[in-house]
């Protein structure tokens, strides 16, 4: 303790991790000394990792490199207590009896932390540790200790090794959801705050029970379906979370404010509706159906220029469209009225109709594709991609496409890349400009920097809080916007829409857009899809509606 007082946060847990793991190799801490030492530390050091995992999950924008350096300081922390911990448990057992409460609390308080920063980084638990994880439960089980509420560290409320064990295994069945670190660490907020009560049973009720875990196998939990109970199953009764669920998206959708200061918390997190209907769609009791692709895609080899964010893709078009002019292309003419050809527009497959460009030096590859989706390898770091990004997917391999998809997962791949599953939205993206007709540039022109001026103008818009996308018209303009076109295509959309920047969607408004080669009045009818700064609409060109 004497050598890191001086040291700053992120040396100071790099240098615990290691003498902590070359005095367990040495077995020092079978000496109860040792042991009183052992928690000392880290009970100080504990102070210091949760300031390093406060600020890391506020922090908005950070380095590659020091975003790396935090991420494998604090889980190779958590991982190597745990060990020392399970291991302690599991060989100095009858030596230990009195700490025995103490050492499974802070064995599963750092098995939770160890897997969230896991997660953090879209990676998979480490291996074995559910399986290690049931066995903590197990003994507390055995030990008749499993509801007495136990105090890992000074700062942190007492809980029961089933509460903990419940808690980390519902965790453990988003693994694969591709969360971001706000909304893990909302997730288990709610946990902690809902599960308070929540028992776990060895004797299976149909009536109650919707998940369990197989203590044996190396899963977490699992929901109940096709099933049949063995002894070495576990269950718990989550109807009571399920409903706090239900109650919260109930409240966020209806804007009303609770008078309950922890319920008013926590949906008052910026992450708050997209995370509850994450846990709806994956928790609830009725109608559930576990997202699948609706058809399987086929392997491939395909080397790519992938485009990330709204604003970007929408530069990547304009520069295709510069690039068309200056060849003499002109897509989408003939005589037919605008209305005609925008009934009967279909995507031609057999001839290219965007330019291949290569934008960027970065390796990406397509390793599988459908009619609706592809799975990529990119070089980018994991917190350079976010789940509901838009992309531009160009690649010389695909006949000179462009395609537009959205990010649905992100996981961590060997050598320094990420597969990202992606859902197409359309093969084709047209560059496009919009001009608001309600509005007087003289007059409602605004500049960034002053974000609280009062404009009727964002009143209209059906997002309430504008001040985050200010910029997202790529200008000081709010009457003019850059914006994409998707046509009509049978197997991703039955209709044209429009992707707007956010700060733009109003039904009030008339808003001239070209299309096509043509300027076209129209009124935004629906959005279905928003992420960020963007929002993907539907729309009419009878301006009388």
């Amino acid at each position: 303790m004497n050598q890191i007082k001086d040291m700053d946060d992120l040396s100071a847990i790099e240098f615990t991790t290691q003498k902590l793991g070359d005095e367990f190799k040495t077995n020092a801490f079978k000496d109860a000394a040792n042991l009183n030492a052992l928690f000392v530390i880290d009970e100080n050091t504990h102070i210091i990792v949760e300031r390093i995992t406060t600020h890391f999950i506020n922090i908005e924008h950070i380095s590659i490199e020091l975003e790396e350096r935090i991420t494998n300081a604090a889980f190779f922390y958590h991982r190597q207590l745990f060990l020392i911990y399970f291991s302690l448990i599991d060989r100095f057992y009858d030596q230990y009896q009195q700490h025995i409460h103490v050492l499974l609390a802070r064995a599963m308080r750092n098995a939770t932390q160890m897997i969230k920063w896991r997660y953090y980084n879209y990676q998979t638990a480490p291996a074995n540790v559910w399986l290690q994880i049931s066995q903590l439960y197990l003994l507390a089980e055995k030990l008749s200790l499993l509801n007495a509420k136990i105090q890992p560290y000074a700062d942190i409320e007492p809980t029961s090794i089933s509460n903990a064990y419940i808690q980390i295994c519902m965790l453990g069945s988003l693994e694969g959801l591709s969360l971001k670190c706000q909304q893990i660490e909302l997730v288990c907020k709610m946990l902690a705050i809902w599960t308070s009560k929540t028992t776990v049973d060895k004797d299976f009720v149909e009536q109650q029970h919707l998940f369990y875990v197989d203590t044996t196998s190396n899963k977490p939990a699992k929901r109940i379906r096709k099933f049949k109970p063995a002894s070495t199953y576990r269950y718990w009764d989550f109807d009571n979370v399920i409903s706090k669920i239900e109650l919260c998206m109930s409240l966020i959708e209806f804007k009303i404010l609770p008078k309950h200061p922890i319920i008013k918390e926590l949906i008052s997190h910026k992450d708050a509706l997209a995370t509850l209907e994450v846990l709806n769609t994956e928790w609830s009791r009725v109608d559930y159906t576990r997202q699948r692709r609706s058809e399987d895609r086929n392997k491939t080899a395909a080397s790519a220029t992938i485009t990330y964010g709204f604003k970007e893709v929408c530069e990547h078009l304009k520069q295709v469209e510069l690039i068309k002019m200056q060849r003499g292309e002109r897509g989408y003419l003939g005589e037919k009225s605008f209305e005609e050809r925008l009934a009967t527009h279909n995507i031609n497959r057999n001839e290219p109709n965007i330019i291949y460009m290569d934008l960027t030096t970065e390796h990406s590859s397509i390793i599988d594709q459908s009619s609706k989706g592809l799975g990529l390898h990119v070089r980018k770091h994991a917190h350079e991609v976010s789940l509901g990004m838009l992309i531009g997917i160009s690649s010389k391999e695909l006949r000179y496409t462009t395609k537009l998809g959205i990010i649905q997962n992100i996981r961590s791949i060997a050598n320094g890349e990420v597969h990202l599953g992606v859902e197409l939205l359309s093969h084709i993206g047209l560059y496009s400009q919009a001009e608001n007709m309600g509005l007087k540039t003289s007059k409602l022109a605004i500049t960034i920097d002053d974000q609280n001026t009062q404009n009727p103008y964002f009143a209209n818009t059906v997002f309430s809080n504008t001040t985050s996308f200010l910029d997202s018209s790529f200008g000081t303009d709010p009457s003019n916007f850059t914006c994409i076109f998707l046509p009509k295509e049978q197997s991703l959309s039955k209709q044209e829409t429009l992707i707007i920047p956010k700060l733009q969607y109003n039904k009030n408004d008339i808003f001239k857009v070209q299309i096509l080669g043509e300027e076209i009045l129209l009124r935004f009818t629906k959005s279905f899809e928003r992420h960020g700064n963007w929002v993907r609409v539907t729309f009419t060109t009878d301006i009388s509606k």
